[in-house]
């Protein structure tokens, strides 16, 4: 049985990547591409003919099976356009799929804009929230960012460059006086960073081209958790006005300090 391997590759600079990916893309009897004419200009500079085939968002159902049987036959290597794969992309669906059925699957190590950007952040990191991309519709955009109005972490978000002024102006909106860092086409020739308020970001970013991956720093809110008998009375009031079990449990776990089963155990005792 073959083994999946997980590997990461370049964000952008082609010489990002390790020893040990070229060597495994080598000697692979397969990789898995995103896009396969991406790939092969990361094959061509290092001279890797090893077969390719697309794995993405769009073919992914269909293609989980054939590579489970070329997996009987030898080892496969799961790439992404950039970066590592099971992030912002369906490789961990191909992971589960392998996993379920026996096979190995390791990760090889390698780049990633995520703690690219973190490492340049000139603010604390230690600790951070991955949100991928946000929604494109803005009212979905708007319910997606006041999720993190209270979160004392930083956010790492991705964002294209024809969805940034959306993006960018709803954090004006929601959030005028926090901080953002933003890398644009981080490792590329044109790289550039800002850091600065959302409203400024604008401003600066006015005519946005490549990729974007921005870190919204983390809340100055202080969170007032309530105490036994407000919970209790919450729970009842929110009861009464016909919200369900499970909301009313996620409520109490915004403004307690009970996690998710706590919650619904304490909503299923007061409501019997």
């Amino acid at each position: 049985m073959g083994t999946l391997y997980i590997l990461g590759t370049p964000i952008g600079n082609l010489k990002d990547i390790t020893f040990r990916a070229i060597d495994i893309l080598s000697r692979v009897t397969l990789i898995a591409a995103e896009d396969t004419r991406v790939t092969q200009k990361l094959l061509a500079r290092y001279d890797i003919k090893t077969k390719k085939t697309s794995f993405n968002k769009d073919n992914y159902a269909q293609k989980i099976p054939e590579i489970l049987k070329e997996l009987d036959r030898g080892d496969i290597a799961l790439t992404t356009d950039a970066g590592t794969p099971g992030i912002s992309d369906p490789g961990y669906q191909l992971v589960k799929a392998a996993d379920e059925a026996g096979f190995t699957v390791m990760g090889i190590p390698g780049p990633s804009a995520v703690t690219t950007i973190l490492s340049m952040c000139p603010f604390p990191t230690d600790s951070f929230l991955f949100a991928g991309f946000p929604p494109r519709k803005k009212s979905d955009l708007v319910k997606f960012l006041s999720q993190y109005e209270a979160l004392a972490v930083p956010v790492v978000l991705f964002e294209s460059p024809k969805r940034l002024k959306n993006l960018l102006e709803e954090l004006a909106h929601l959030y005028p006086e926090r901080s953002i860092f933003v890398g644009r086409e981080m490792t590329k020739i044109h790289e550039e960073t800002f850091h600065g308020k959302p409203a400024d970001a604008l401003i600066h970013f006015s005519e946005p081209k490549g990729e974007f991956t921005l870190v919204l720093t983390k809340s100055n809110v202080e969170i007032e958790h309530l105490d036994r008998s407000a919970t209790l009375a919450l729970i009842q009031k929110l009861s009464d006005e016909g919200i369900g079990i499970r909301d009313i449990s996620r409520e109490i776990v915004s403004v307690t300090n009970l996690g998710n089963s706590e919650a619904y155990k304490l909503v299923l005792d007061t409501l019997e």
